[in-house]
């Protein structure tokens, strides 16, 4: 067989320290990806941002905004194929 002793203190290291390696890499990832995106709710940016998108949600939902019988009695009310 082998000429070599077996040494169970020299197995594995090498799969232990990519193991390391990569959740090191992946544990910096996420740390930076939260750094970047991460807003605190008391943040006055962030409720600038959000005041504007919901404020231009609420402009342009115009006839979203209607009651539920006035879509049909408006579409009853509209003449169809006549000129003005």
């Amino acid at each position: 067989m082998g000429a070599q002793q077996y040494d169970p203190n020299k197995l594995g290291w090498g799969a232990a320290l990519i193991t390391c390696i990569f959740t090191a890499a992946l544990g910096f990832g996420a740390y930076t990806i939260h750094n970047n995106t991460y807003r605190h709710p008391r943040d006055p940016m962030n409720q600038q941002v959000y005041y504007e998108r919901d404020q231009a949600k609420h402009a342009a939902d115009g006839e979203h905004g209607a009651a539920a019988g006035e879509h049909e009695a408006a579409e009853a009310a509209a003449p169809t194929g006549e000129k003005h």
